[in-house]
């Protein structure tokens, strides 16, 4: 992987947004949640969207919420900025212009439009996913003084944050605005003990290692926009991996690229009629090494059983939201 702080991309934006980023983990520039997460979709939008706009937003809606939580005295409960966020995103009211913030079932991995991800569009239509639902609310929380951390599941994130007490934790589900119990999400998200020793599901995450996440998402966005690999995944990856050699999102970036390097250079092997290469055979020895980190990590693969009853699940939620009259998108 290439060590230097910048390579040749598609797009000088995808530079500029890992050097602030690498900044911000190197300890040279103040780390900023909300910052790195408008740079990934900066990025990709070519430079469009406005910092100086999306912080002005953000303020507005701190200033409604600190203004909410001063009136119904949220500020003498331990949890009661939390409470807050929780009443703007989910229900209907004059804090959110009666449109609470829903989960959006089309496109929702942002297959066909990555933007469909993006805090920012969240922000503009009030739908979006597992993404931007949390990452949302975790700016929110930043901005007006709440504790809140960003846990992952499987293709998953919500939020996490101290109870009333202060000796437990409550988990906060946006995509259906639910405060599920740790043993419900567990045997639903077939989580192994090690995967939760480890740290790698249910941790709560300091921002710290959410803007390292969020690299994570740089460099998807990259190959989302251009369809290419090139040294820019790299140069993402390594920093990555420098401070977090176990990063399960970063592993399993890494080994897709692997993979289609791999497909790519054999199929030119095959065209030619010439025998597998040492070139060939040392990929194939990385994406296992990769492969046996990534499991390492305590993650399993999906099963069709588990993976069926999700998708029955949305199709369920949808059939609901439908009968009673509820938002969709």
């Amino acid at each position: 992987m290439p060590d230097g702080s910048e390579v040749k991309t598609l797009s000088p934006y995808y530079n500029a947004a890992y050097l602030e980023i690498a900044a911000m983990l190197d300890g040279r520039q103040a780390l900023s949640l909300k910052r790195a997460a408008f740079l990934v979709e900066w990025a990709y939008l070519d430079g469009k969207p406005d910092y100086k706009v999306f912080c002005d937003s953000i303020a507005r809606i701190a200033k409604t919420l600190n203004t909410f939580i001063k009136l119904n005295k949220l500020d003498q409960n331990p949890i009661g900025k939390n409470l807050a966020i929780f009443e703007f995103m989910s229900n209907p009211s004059p804090l959110n212009g009666f449109r609470e913030y829903v989960y959006d079932f089309e496109d929702f991995r942002g297959d066909n439009d990555l933007t469909n991800l993006f805090v920012t569009k969240l922000m503009r239509t009030h739908s979006g996913q597992c993404r931007s639902l949390p990452l949302f609310y975790k700016i929110l929380a930043d901005e007006i003084g709440a504790e809140a951390y960003m846990a992952y599941l499987p293709d998953h994130s919500f939020i996490r944050h101290r109870d009333e007490k202060g000796t437990g934790w409550i988990n906060v589900e946006l995509t259906n605005h639910s405060m599920p119990r740790d043993v419900f999400i567990i045997e639903t998200e077939n989580i192994t003990k090690k995967a939760i020793k480890k740290g790698t599901f249910m941790k709560p995450c300091d921002d710290r290692q959410v803007v390292i996440n969020l690299l994570d998402d740089l460099a998807n966005a990259y190959f989302a926009k251009y369809s290419v690999i090139d040294d820019f995944s790299s140069l993402c990856l390594g920093k990555v991996f420098r401070y977090d050699p176990d990063n399960l999102t970063g592993l399993t970036i890494a080994n897709n690229c692997l993979f289609r390097i791999i497909d790519h250079y054999k199929a030119g092997l095959v065209e030619k009629g010439l025998p597998d290469d040492d070139y060939l055979k040392s990929l194939v020895a990385q994406i296992k090494d990769v492969k046996k980190k990534i499991y390492e990590t305590g993650y399993v693969d999906e099963s069709q059983e588990h993976h069926d009853e999700w998708v029955k699940s949305v199709q369920d939620e949808m059939e609901r939201r439908k009968q009673h009259g509820l938002r969709i998108k």
